[in-house]
């Protein structure tokens, strides 16, 4: 076990520490982060949410300041996680959105927890891999464990996740510095164990029983999570075909990081969304 800080924010979930922030008003926002970026996937959109939800961004289970255990981890474990917090925090219901592999999460806790959940969001996630998506996982952790999360494995990762055009942007520079320095704060067990878990993943009993209004969002040309995978997997356009009462958004123009491709435009859509759904259970 790595050492917490517990004079920080955090709450005793099973048997582990949580680190946790809450701020602002309004239905509460649970954010889930990926597997490489923890709740930083969320910082140029969260200013945006704390205008509108009381937003929950926590470290989970192996990430940053909550408690790191070497142990097996798994979606299921990371929803119930949720839930334990959510609990702990006197928390009866909540917005879940999800990113990446968070995303993945948000869909497991919304078929699992229906009594918890006012909405969700699953961004740029996948309900099962197909073959090249665990090849790519099983690349990541093995790389990984090879060299490191330094800035070598970091640009290889950021290649794969972001589109062309992208990288071609002015200042685009210093986004990449920003992205080294979160991927180097992950423990290399994490990873691993993250890639492990997307790479077993499979929702397929699950995304039927998800009952809260859904939006999913994919890109065409995400090469991590696409729209449409191979015929063994689950993109989001089955994703959101197998959901019952969902909402399709699809990204054009770039690969996996509308967070940090589109920010602007993928916080209007999700408060949009979720506002939306506010009205339809107030009615």
């Amino acid at each position: 076990m790595f050492g917490t800080d517990y004079a920080l924010p955090t709450v005793q979930v099973g048997d582990v520490r949580l680190y946790y922030e809450l701020k602002g008003a309004g239905d509460p926002l649970a954010l889930i982060g990926g597997s490489l970026f923890g709740r930083q996937n969320f910082g140029l959109v969260y200013n945006k949410l704390v205008k509108h939800f009381r937003v929950l961004s926590y470290d989970q289970r192996g990430y940053g300041k909550s408690d790191r255990p070497i142990e097996k981890y798994t979606i299921d474990m990371w929803a119930d996680d949720l839930a334990g917090l959510l609990d702990a925090l006197k928390v009866k219901r909540a917005h879940v959105y999800g990113t990446s592999m968070g995303g993945m999460i948000a869909l497991k806790f919304a078929a699992k927890y229906p009594e918890k959940t006012l909405g969700c969001v699953a961004d740029v996630a996948f309900g099962k891999p197909d073959r090249m998506r665990k090849i790519i996982f099983s690349t990541w952790r093995k790389l990984a464990q090879a060299i490191g999360l330094g800035d070598l494995y970091s640009d290889y990762v950021l290649t794969q996740a972001v589109g062309a055009n992208f990288l071609d942007q002015a200042g685009v520079d210093r986004k990449i510095e920003m992205v080294r320095d979160v991927v180097r704060l992950n423990p290399v067990e994490t990873v691993v164990q993250a890639c492990l878990a997307m790479e077993s993943l499979d929702l397929s009993k699950d995304l039927g029983r998800i009952r809260a209004p859904t939006l999913v969002m994919n890109a065409p040309g995400d090469y991590i999570t696409p729209l449409d995978m191979g015929p063994s997997g689950i993109g989001g356009r089955k994703i959101a075909e197998m959901v019952p009462n969902s909402t399709l958004k699809v990204w054009e123009g770039i690969g996996h990081a509308d967070l940090l491709e589109k920010p602007d435009e993928s916080a209007a859509t999700v408060i949009k969304f979720l506002k939306s759904v506010a009205k339809e259970k107030a009615t």
